[in-house]
C-alpha cells in the first residue's frame, strides 16, 4: 500500500505555505493533524484500491462508447496541469491524421449534471472555465458532463467523424472503459504523500505504475514557455511578455498553485503585484484591481470567466507546452499498439 503509509516513498515533499486554493493546510505537509487523520486515509486508500480491483476483474462494469478512449488524469487533487498536456496530445494526434474529440466533466459549471455537446471552438459561460479553455485551445468537438459514458455516446452521435476520444480528468471514472491511461504528475501537487483526507492523493502513489504513460510536469519531458500575450477585449492585439518589463503590473489567478504562475512572471523580469484566488474561482468585477492604469495579467483559464466584464488593460498570458521527442514517440507507440493492435 505505498502511498497510504507515512514516509512511503522517500521523495521530496514540497513544504510551501498553503495557497488559498488548498482545501486544508494539513494536506501539504506532514503535521500532527495529517497524522491524526491518517487512519481515515488508510481506510479511504483501501476502498479506492478495492474499487479499482472490482473494475479490473469486471465485477463492476465499464462501458465502451464506440471509439477508442484515452484518459488523461491525475492521482492528486488539482494543480497538476492536465489541460496543456491534453492540448499537446490533441495537436499530436491531428498531426498523425486522427480526428479527436474531448470529454470533460465541466467542474462547477451549469453543464456538469447534463450531457452537453459543444461545436469546435464554441465558448459559453455555462460550460465552465476549463471546458471553455479546452474548446478555445483545441477547437475540436467536446462533450461536457459528469457521466462520461452518456456524454461520450452523445458526442459521437453528433460528430461521427471522431475516431479517438480524449477524456480530460476522468482517471477515477472507471465506468468509462478506456484503451489508454495517461497520468499527469506534478511533485508539488503530491503534497505530503498521504491519501485523502490526510493528504491530497485520490489514489495511492503506486497507481502511477499501473497506467500506460506518466507525464511528469517537473521533468525534461515537458518544456513550458509563455507565448505572446493577447488583449482580452481585442484579442487581435498581441504583445510580447517582455514588453511589460520596466513597469509594475498586476496579476491575478484562480488556479491550482497560483504562485507557480506569479513566480514564472517574475522570472521573466516583471515587477508583479499578485493576488491569488481559490481554484475555479468565479470572478466578479470587484475582484479586479482598482487601479486599471496598470496592465493586468491573467491566465487563459481565468480569462474565460473575466471576459464578460473585461477592460482593455487585461492581458492573457498563454502557456505553451511542448512534449519531448521521446515522450511523443512513446505516446504514439502506445496508441499504435493499444488502438491498432
Amino acid at each position: 500500500m505505498a502511498g497510504c503509509t507515512p514516509c512511503n516513498s522517500g521523495r521530496r515533499v514540497i513544504n510551501s505555505v498553503p495557497q488559498p486554493r488548498q482545501k486544508g493546510a494539513w494536506l501539504w505537509s506532514k503535521n500532527p493533524l495529517a497524522y491524526l487523520l491518517w487512519p481515515l486515509s488508510l481506510l479511504f486508500c483501501l476502498l479506492v484500491v478495492l474499487r479499482y480491483q472490482l473494475y479490473q476483474r469486471q465485477w463492476l462494469k465499464s462501458w465502451r462508447i464506440g471509439k477508442p478512449v484515452i484518459v488523461v488524469g491525475n492521482i492528486s487533487i488539482g494543480g497538476n496541469g492536465k489541460t496543456p498536456v491534453v492540448h499537446s496530445l490533441v495537436k499530436l494526434l491531428r498531426a498523425e491524421g486522427y480526428h479527436p474529440g474531448i470529454l470533460t466533466r465541466g467542474y462547477k459549471s451549469d453543464y456538469e449534471g447534463q450531457a452537453i455537446v459543444m461545436t469546435p471552438g464554441e465558448i459559453t459561460e455555462r460550460a465552465g472555465d476549463e471546458a471553455n479553455m479546452l474548446s478555445e485551445l483545441c477547437a475540436c468537438p467536446m462533450g461536457i458532463g459528469a457521466d462520461r459514458v452518456r456524454t461520450g455516446k452523445k458526442l459521437l452521435e453528433n460528430f461521427p467523424q471522431i475516431d479517438v476520444v480524449i477524456a480530460d480528468d476522468g482517471l477515477q471514472h472507471y465506468s468509462l472503459a478506456r484503451d489508454i491511461e495517461i497520468i499527469v504528475r506534478r511533485q508539488q501537487a503530491m503534497g505530503n504523500g498521504f491519501c485523502l483526507p490526510a493528504g491530497p492523493l485520490r489514489e495511492p502513489e503506486k497507481r502511477l505504475l499501473q497506467c500506460d504513460l506518466v507525464v511528469d510536469r517537473d521533468s525534461s519531458d515537458t518544456v513550458e514557455k509563455f507565448a505572446d500575450c493577447w488583449n482580452l477585449v481585442q484579442p487581435e492585439i498581441k504583445r510580447a511578455l517582455t514588453a511589460f518589463r520596466g513597469q509594475p503590473v498586476n496579476a491575478i489567478a484562480g488556479i491550482g498553485f497560483p504562485e507557480i504562475f506569479f513566480n514564472a512572471l517574475r522570472e521573466q523580469g516583471l515587477d508583479v503585484q499578485s493576488r491569488a484566488f481559490a481554484d475555479h474561482h468565479e470572478f466578479i468585477p470587484g475582484d479586479l484591481p482598482v487601479n486599471n492604469a496598470l496592465p493586468l495579467l491573467v491566465t487563459h483559464k481565468d480569462a474565460v470567466k473575466i471576459r464578460p466584464f473585461a477592460t482593455d488593460n487585461i492581458w492573457v498570458v498563454p502557456l505553451e507546452l511542448t512534449l519531448s521527442n521521446d515522450l511523443q514517440y512513446r505516446f504514439l507507440k502506445i496508441v499504435e499498439s493499444k488502438i491498432h493492435g
